[in-house]
């Protein structure tokens, strides 16, 4: 996810082709802020996150807005496959964070809980789902705009979904909620519980598994409630089924069966 290949350069080839089209379409011509911004954004996005990274060209974020105000969602991948890296600088992530306009409540209600969003576009979405927790500030934004009992619901879903690489992107998006829900009784704290417990009685491959059962190990920690839902559910961290190696994933379901065991004692 945080992977940074070729720093979006097809990813800002694309975009400028759809922006060129766009405007065809329309009779009109790309303004120079646009073709700046295009310049602009592959510059930032040449230099590693790092401590002191800049701030972003403002012409960036504009450009940013209205592609997703303007265009369809089908037309979002190469956004999005933007974003996913820029949300890992922290300037970047702070200004979202404290902008009224943080583009990822949007992007989670409009690609990530819609059935009907092509696979990569939804692929790419959860991307940036996942990549908003890089910086704490990012992930509590999310939570606190309300987002998150759909954040868990749709990637709950998708952990179920054909594609490994859907399912395992869906479970770590699971692992990063779980890392900020509060050590109470909750709502939210048992329905996703609730959902980690069903899900990882089904077989599925271990990285996948993995991921899902760390989300599950942060719940219960120091969390009598969700152990106690556990408990009274009668799960069985120790009897999963994987696909694959299973090192990591016994390593971490026995260490929620210490979790659980410690709390009905």
């Amino acid at each position: 996810l945080n992977e940074l290949g070729d720093k979006c350069a097809a990813s800002i080839q694309r975009l400028g082709s759809l922006q060129a089209s766009h405007h065809e379409e329309r009779g009109t011509q790309a303004p120079a802020e646009e073709v700046t911004a295009l310049t602009e954004l592959q510059g930032y996005l040449d230099l590693p996150p790092a401590p002191d990274s800049s701030q972003l060209p403002r012409g960036c974020y504009r450009l940013i807005a209205r592609v997703l105000a303007q265009w369809p969602v089908a037309a979002w991948g190469p956004v999005l496959d933007c974003l996913r890296l820029l949300l890992l600088y922290e300037p970047v992530n702070r200004h979202y964070t404290m902008s009224t306009g943080n583009p990822v409540p949007i992007i989670v209600r409009r690609c990530i809980m819609r059935p009907d969003t092509p696979r990569p576009v939804q692929l790419r979405a959860l991307f940036v789902a996942c990549n908003v927790f890089a910086h704490e500030q990012g992930g509590r934004a999310v939570v606190r705009e309300g987002e998150g009992p759909g954040v868990m619901e749709a990637a709950l879903e998708l952990v179920g979904h054909a594609d490994l690489a859907t399912r395992m992107t869906a479970a770590a998006v699971l692992y990063n909620v779980a890392r900020l829900l509060p050590k109470v009784e909750d709502i939210e704290v048992l329905q996703l519980a609730s959902g980690l417990a069903h899900h990882v009685t089904v077989k599925t491959d271990s990285e996948t598994m993995f991921r899902l059962l760390l989300a599950l190990a942060r719940l219960v920690y120091c969390n009598s409630a969700a152990c106690s839902l556990l408990l009274s559910l009668e799960f069985d961290p120790e009897g999963i089924e994987v696909e694959g190696p299973q090192e990591k994933v016994r390593a971490v379901a026995v260490e929620i069966r210490r979790m659980l065991d410690a709390q009905s004692a």
